[in-house]
């Protein structure tokens, strides 16, 4: 017996689920845009009054003009590399940018990464630790995203104050993973001369890249401070 059209119960639950879900991804996509927006006008203001008290004369001399001058350029940097990196990720959500997922030596990649933040956490009063790391561990992943992903996730944690910072490698062989716990307690930040982005957003942006390397990101902290302690997952890398 044909049923009528459009009596088919089960067709009507799955598009209702698929119009829920691509609902609920709209909704957060125009969220995540609209901070995206307010993080970069906040380093575009700075470069506007920073101009406004060029052009209105009130430095107090070639020095501070200078300065000035020098901050706005720092500032217009921050925003062409925060616009670089949300670009890339508008191409690695649709597609058209593929990450290079490969076997990926953790023991090297783990030791760049605390080079690259070590001047950071030295100039913020912040001690940073890195727990061992066999050195036959690997992972599949996109080492170079997995390496910015990383380092983003400590500058996040710098800017809330966090007098120590630790990053500790646990491998899950059971599930065949491998779990970075990132641990940090946040102190008393301070506000950058130049604005930055803000650690939530910094959070944000690493979440949403983290899928894209094979991974997933865990919140371990307490309600109060969820992003204190993460856990990246990865997938051991493939024989």
């Amino acid at each position: 017996m044909d049923y009528p059209q459009g009596k088919d119960f089960t067709d009507l639950a799955t598009l209702q689920l698929a119009y829920d879900r691509l609902l609920h991804q709209a909704q957060h996509q125009a969220a995540f845009l609209g901070t995206a927006s307010h993080e970069l006008r906040s380093p575009i203001n700075q470069i506007i009054s920073l101009h406004q008290l060029i052009l209105e004369d009130l430095c107090e001399d070639p020095a501070e003009e200078r300065e000035f001058i020098a901050q706005a350029n720092q500032a217009i940097q921050a925003v062409l590399k925060n616009l670089d990196l949300l670009i890339t990720l508008s191409k690695l959500d649709i597609g058209t940018l593929q990450p290079q997922l490969q076997p990926t030596l953790l023991e090297p990649l783990l030791t760049r990464v605390q080079r690259l933040v070590q001047m950071q956490c030295v100039n913020r009063h912040c001690r940073f630790s890195l727990g061992p790391v066999e050195a036959s561990l690997s992972v599949q992943t996109d080492a170079a995203w997995l390496e910015q992903v990383l380092v983003m996730l400590i500058e996040a944690a710098l800017a809330q104050g966090s007098p120590q910072i630790s990053l500790t490698v646990a491998d899950d062989a059971a599930a065949s993973a491998v779990v970075l716990h990132l641990g940090a307690n946040p102190g008393e930040a301070t506000a950058p001369a130049v604005a930055a982005l803000s650690p939530e957003f910094r959070y944000q942006l690493a979440a949403r890249l983290v899928p894209h390397l094979g991974g997933t990101l865990e919140l371990l902290g307490p309600s109060p401070n969820p992003t204190g302690h993460l856990g990246l997952r990865l997938p051991h890398a493939a024989a």
